[in-house]
């Protein structure tokens, strides 16, 4: 009897509907495990989100951002004047213009001001300040003035298409706040204008600063200029050494002077001779081995005053600018209807002047005062 009892039990349609969503259930739960990211997902995630030193990662920056400062914002606004829909307007407009901003300008400007800076300084100094270049969208050799603006007009009108895709690619470079265009780091600086220990290796880091639309003159220029000043002082102290009544052979030194003068003159082709001067080739490997070099001390330096003043200026907007940009905006909304209240109340005051001066008849008197009796 408990046997047919159990199996009537089992074949009855509660049991069938328990048992269907069991099944449906388990296979919830393992379709679930197999969709769950795998290692390499998961650990990319965790590279998103990993602070770097004491900084936060961007992904964790714009999170604590927006759900720690812009939605418990907008939640205790939207509470707090319940009855006043005008005073909760106003405060919600003033949390999108002013916290909002600030958000954004926080996790996207220093950087954005910093990669234009430092892209306008690269194209000055000729040495690139950046992790890559801006794409050109026009070619440089056009003229100055009204002459180069029509040019590039032109240009433009050529292949408008591509030129637009250069300048969106360009912008989006500009704003990324974790990749496009960003300034040399100075571990960056050193891996790139220092550690190379003979002239062919020095010969690809000029390759590499005109890929990237650097001047390889200029930055060589640098270069031989550094050598030079350091050989004519060491012949100066021998000089001095020799006045002084010292037993010193200047020769040599002043060899090694005359022949970074000639290199000077002949540019970058210079490297590729065979017979360029051995204490020559020395000195050019020892300043390119070494990663306190001047490229390198350079870009540090630089890049530290374009940081600088990039953060200078957005900590100027946000504490100066734009709580007068908010002062503005209130003010323009409440002053004109003060300015309406009392053009209101001066049409009353001038109307009741008016009546004031009005002369009454003598029968308006009787017919008003008969009135005010009743």
């Amino acid at each position: 009897m408990a046997i047919e009892k159990l199996n009537r039990i089992a074949s009855s349609k509660a049991a069938q509907f328990v048992r269907k969503g069991a099944d449906s259930v388990c296979s919830h739960i393992g379709s679930a495990v197999n969709k769950m990211p795998k290692k390499d997902t998961f650990e990319k995630f965790l590279k998103h989100i990993e602070p770097t030193g004491a900084n936060n990662s961007f992904v964790s920056l714009a999170t604590l951002m927006i759900g720690g400062v812009v939605i418990p914002r907008i939640i205790t606004a939207a509470k707090r004047n319940p009855d006043d829909k005008e005073a909760t307007k106003d405060e919600l407009k003033e949390i999108l213009f002013r916290d909002v901003q600030t958000v954004i300008i926080m996790l996207f400007a220093l950087k954005a001001v910093t990669s234009l800076i430092t892209g306008n300084v690269s194209k000055i100094t000729g040495l690139p300040l950046t992790s890559k270049p801006y794409q050109r969208v026009f070619n440089n050799n056009s003229e100055k003035g009204l002459k180069g603006i029509a040019q590039k007009a032109q240009e433009f009108m050529e292949s408008p298409k591509e030129k637009l895709k250069m300048i969106g690619k360009n912008i989006l470079d500009t704003i990324h706040p974790t990749s496009g265009v960003v300034a040399l780091k100075n571990n960056e600086a050193i891996s790139k204008y220092s550690g190379y220990n003979s002239i062919d290796e020095i010969l690809k880091v000029f390759d590499e600063i005109k890929n990237q639309n650097g001047s390889p003159d200029k930055v060589f220029k640098k270069v031989i200029d550094n050598l030079i000043e350091k050989q004519s002082a060491r012949v100066a102290s021998l000089k001095a050494d020799k006045l002084a009544g010292l037993s010193v052979d200047m020769g040599p030194a002043q060899k090694v002077l005359t022949s970074l003068q000639e290199v000077e003159k002949t540019g970058i082709d210079a490297l590729k001779d065979k017979n360029l001067d051995e204490k020559v080739k020395e000195q050019l490997i020892d300043f390119f081995s070494r990663k306190d070099n001047r490229l390198v001390s350079d870009v540090k330096a630089l890049n530290g005053l374009i940081r600088t003043g990039a953060l200078a200026f957005e900590t100027m907007y946000l504490g100066f600018g734009l709580p007068k940009l908010n002062q503005r905006r209130l003010e323009k909304k409440y002053l004109n209807q003060k300015e309406d209240f009392y053009s209101a109340g001066r049409r009353n005051e001038i109307a009741s002047k008016s009546l004031l001066n009005k002369n009454i008849k003598p029968q308006e008197v009787r017919l008003y005062g008969d009135f005010v009796k009743k």
